[in-house]
């Protein structure tokens, strides 16, 4: 993409012949709040679990042809490209490496488009930024294994992480129980199997070979595991285990 342009729904903004920049684009996403006031009391309770909310992302774009003729046109089209049922990647030109689920949901005023050659965008978007590319880590177990998986994104990863997270273990092969733990966290698979197990900690599900075996888990199962930014361990452990253990993970960004 070049310079003043952004990516949105797999189309680029110079397509339309627009240059843009943005100019509401706030360092944190808004916080959820749960607060209570306390009659007698200085101050409130704060019971929030620092989850956020939505990130607004407002981008200005102006066309940059002579012919408004073609604008008139255009300006459909551009609100035929911005209108999406389902959220989009949106990739701002200054971080490539990087993405937000985004929509629009306010009006966009075409008159001023049409008038001018310029709007203002504004983008609901996901709170985190989210790599365009997955971590991936892969190792051998035969018995008890420590691996270290780095996760260079500034926020955790879990099962409170917005829509596109992504942080799942594979493990391909044989045992007669096997366990996973990271971060305080354990989740053991207690039935002898054989095959592939994937155990998603963000939608904390369990599968082998595509069946849904959550049944068969013990330990942290109302929370799964969690990866939190820099370095983390994941311990695989149990009995009889003969397995090679994938990690993926989509780095997220505050």
């Amino acid at each position: 993409m070049m310079v003043g342009s952004f990516k949105f729904n797999n189309i680029e903004s110079e397509s339309f012949k627009l240059v843009c920049k943005s100019v509401k684009r706030p360092l944190l996403p808004s916080v959820k709040s749960n607060r209570v006031e306390m009659l007698g009391k200085s101050g409130v309770f704060d019971f929030s679990e620092h989850e956020y909310g939505l990130r607004k992302v407002t981008m200005r774009i102006q066309y940059i042809g002579t012919d408004y003729t073609e604008l008139r046109t255009r300006a459909r089209q551009i609100a035929a490209w911005l209108s999406t049922a389902t959220w989009a990647k949106l990739i701002l030109n200054d971080e490539p490496d990087k993405h937000y689920l985004a929509k629009v949901t306010d009006e966009i005023d075409l008159e001023n488009l049409w008038e001018s050659g310029k709007a203002d965008i504004s983008f609901d978007c996901q709170p985190f930024a989210l790599s365009n590319t997955e971590v991936s880590s892969i190792f051998s177990a035969t018995g008890t294994v420590n691996q270290v998986i780095n996760n260079p994104g500034t926020s955790l990863t879990n099962f409170r992480s917005p829509q596109g997270s992504k942080f799942s273990i594979k493990a391909v092969g044989s045992w007669t129980k096997i366990a996973f733990a990271m971060n305080g966290n354990t989740v053991t698979y207690n039935e002898a199997g054989s095959g592939e197990l994937i155990l998603d900690n963000v939608n904390m599900t369990a599968t082998l070979g595509g069946v849904n075996k959550f049944g068969v888990l013990t330990g942290d199962v109302d929370s799964f595991l969690k990866m939190l930014p820099g370095a983390n361990t994941l311990t695989v452990s149990g009995t009889s285990i003969n397995v090679t253990v994938t990690v993926t993970l989509i780095p997220l960004w505050i």
